[in-house]
């Protein structure tokens, strides 16, 4: 009887081992899942602060800098065939080929996400002419200035110009897609965005080169160098 009771001992201590290790074989790879999701969580957690921080940047003044127009091959291509000439008029500088500069007057700007307004000085002149040595000449001049860039998830480059209609126009869209501000103490630079041109810009410039340039048609790039304070 007690060998009998012995052997039952046994038998049922072999039982629960085999039961035990059984459970912790199973278990063994929930433990070694739950870092990776844990991981997962946790940079979906920094993702989400990074995106609330960068809302919760407030813009800051701008105080000095520049913005500089320059246009593409295809765009230069097409004004000097229709023989346009372009000239920067102070404060505002540069070419057709190399960019027009116009120093910015004021503003504010958001240095995490780019969105902003800011406005600038300096004006650029648009001229053509025809002649005919002792019989005719002709030609047409308009001028641009004080340059108005709203940035935002729709951004817009506005000019003045005395030949349009109303004076203050949309002359093009300005694209912030995959740009991100670069920052260096109190400068902010956006680089490189692309212009398209809007249907009144492609107005303006009709007068000098008649069907030469359509609504959207990307003629270049702006980029600004701007200063906080």
């Amino acid at each position: 009887m007690v060998r009998l009771i012995r052997t039952l001992v046994v038998l049922v201590s072999a039982g629960s081992l085999l039961a035990l290790y059984a459970a912790t074989a199973l278990s063994a790879p929930n433990l070694s899942a739950a870092p990776a999701h844990v991981s997962k969580k946790a940079k979906k957690h920094k993702k989400v602060k990074k995106k609330k921080a960068a809302k919760k940047v407030a813009n800051v003044k701008i105080i000095a800098g520049n913005e500089t127009l320059a246009f593409n091959a295809q765009a230069t291509q097409a004004l000097e065939k229709a023989k346009v000439s372009l000239a920067a008029v102070g404060p505002a500088s540069g070419a057709l080929t190399s960019g027009v500069v116009f120093p910015l007057s004021g503003g504010t700007l958001n240095p995490a996400t780019g969105f902003g307004s800011l406005s600038g000085t300096g004006a650029l002149t648009f001229s053509t002419s025809f002649s005919v040595p002792g019989l005719f000449s002709s030609g047409s001049e308009a001028t641009i200035s004080e340059p108005s860039l709203n940035l935002g998830s729709s951004s817009t480059l506005s000019f003045t110009s005395q030949q349009a209609s109303p004076p203050i126009f949309p002359f093009a869209t300005v694209s912030l897609k995959g740009v991100h501000p670069t920052v260096s103490g109190a400068r902010i630079a956006l680089a490189s965005l692309p212009v398209a041109l809007d249907a009144t810009g492609v107005q303006f410039l009709g007068e000098f080169a008649g069907g030469a340039f359509t609504t959207g048609e990307v003629v270049g790039t702006l980029t600004v160098q701007a200063t906080s304070g």
